[in-house]
């Protein structure tokens, strides 16, 4: 769960730290007045290009929280600012679409967030308009046929205790944000990825400013930080496609080579390989093999030394150390290499367990009739005058490989 946490907690630095700026200028009044008259174009600029991004990355389920978001400002510009200010007849009560538009934003973003990306893209955006229209629809001419009985049902403190007065905002669309950022964070915890992150962070800012529409900026200025997020997001989904294992989670080749080409004079790579891997997916199946490989890139992960381990391709695995020798790096990598070798690995499937033959082998390698472990074989080696590039010392770490693979596999061998 560590681990995880450690993985989530990225997730939301840029969406927080743009809601805490927005949320400094907003209270202090910071924003200078040349820029206030800007701040109604930003809204749009975001919008567009978020919306853009989304469309290039085939993000429906962002481009319909984009969409939200954005139909929040505009629903409160014109079925609630305006009327008020003008003091004309609406189409509706603004005190109802008020409280609409409160109730809707949470439910809305909730439920397209847990629409799955399924369709092909066209397919998908007319499905989730024509959902999301239906409802509108119904919504609407509930609100028009009923508007009293709507009123009350939206506005009524059902529940005084849990109602505080310094709440700005009526007790059932509250408790529906509460339920929405549950919802929304159990998400994260389960699928870590920027898009719940950037919408979990977006709906607190909207919820925030909605009963400050009126003041000034405030409402323009935190529409366009929420789109800015869920603008983010996309990109953060992007780099993480490029740059991150799907598999393991652990950087892969190219986030590797990114990193080779800043290392500085001093430092030790090392390449790893689970033993008879081939083997064991033939008698254990591709999926207990991909929880394997999933079970090993845990353990990597854990690496102390200041190291950090990529995915190589396969079953291969690579370490780097920083300002580290081979010899100083060695003690790292043996902990590990326990670790993985004591790991009992559960085997879920009955139709995947080895038949009696096989038994002997799951003995030997310490594992139980429901369980089986494995081991890894490395090879380390350090920048010198001999290996002076990257590339050359992870040649010399991959002969270092083959020579513990050579002397009987589970051991570590330098170079």
């Amino acid at each position: 769960m560590r681990y995880r946490l450690a993985h989530i907690v990225p997730l939301f630095v840029a969406p927080l730290l743009l809601a805490s700026a927005g949320l400094f200028i907003i209270v202090f009044d910071l924003l200078p007045t040349p820029l206030v008259r800007l701040v109604d174009m930003t809204v749009w600029l975001f919008a567009l290009l978020g919306g853009l991004l989304s469309l290039s990355y085939a993000r429906s389920r962002n481009l319909f929280a984009l969409v939200f978001v954005l139909g929040t400002y505009l629903s409160l510009m014109h079925l609630v600012h305006s009327p008020v200010l003008a003091a004309q007849d609406a189409i509706l009560d603004p005190a109802l679409s008020y409280l609409l538009i409160s109730f809707l934003l949470p439910v809305f973003l909730t439920l397209n967030s847990l629409w799955v990306e399924r369709f092909h893209l066209m397919q998908d955006l007319l499905l989730r308009t024509a959902i999301f229209a239906l409802v509108l629809l119904i919504l609407g001419a509930v609100a028009l046929r009923f508007p009293q009985q709507l009123t009350e049902l939206l506005s009524t403190i059902y529940l005084p205790s849990l109602h505080p007065d310094q709440l700005r905002m009526a007790q059932v669309p509250a408790l529906t944000l509460l339920l929405a950022c549950l919802v929304l964070l159990v998400q994260l915890v389960r699928n870590p990825q920027p898009h719940f992150a950037a919408q979990w962070v977006a709906l607190i800012c909207m919820t925030f400013v909605l009963p400050w529409f009126h003041a000034g900026y405030a409402l323009a200025l935190m529409t366009s930080l929420a789109l800015i997020m869920l603008s983010l997001a996309v990109l953060h989904e992007a780099f993480q496609m490029a740059f991150r294992d799907d598999l393991t989670g652990l950087p892969g080749r190219r986030a590797l080579n990114e990193r080779l080409q800043r290392l500085g004079r001093n430092y030790a790579i090392a390449m790893s390989d689970v033993d008879h891997f081939k083997k064991f997916n033939d008698t254990y199946g591709h999926d207990l093999g991909d929880q394997v490989l999933k079970m090993v890139a845990a353990q990597l992960r854990k690496v102390g030394g200041g190291g950090k381990a990529y995915r190589y391709g396969g079953e291969e695995f690579t370490l780097v150390f920083p300002s580290k020798t081979a010899e100083q790096a060695k003690p790292h990598l043996e902990k590990l290499r326990v670790a993985i070798e004591q790991y009992q690995v559960k085997i879920r499937d009955e139709a995947s367990r080895p038949a009696s033959g096989n038994e002997v082998k799951k003995q030997r390698n310490g594992g139980s009739k429901d369980s089986v472990s494995v081991t890894i074989s490395m090879g380390i080696a350090e920048r010198c005058s001999d290996l002076p590039t990257p590339d050359d010392v992870m040649k010399a770490a991959d002969k270092a490989l083959y020579k513990a693979k050579d002397g009987g596999r589970n051991q570590i061998a330098i170079y």
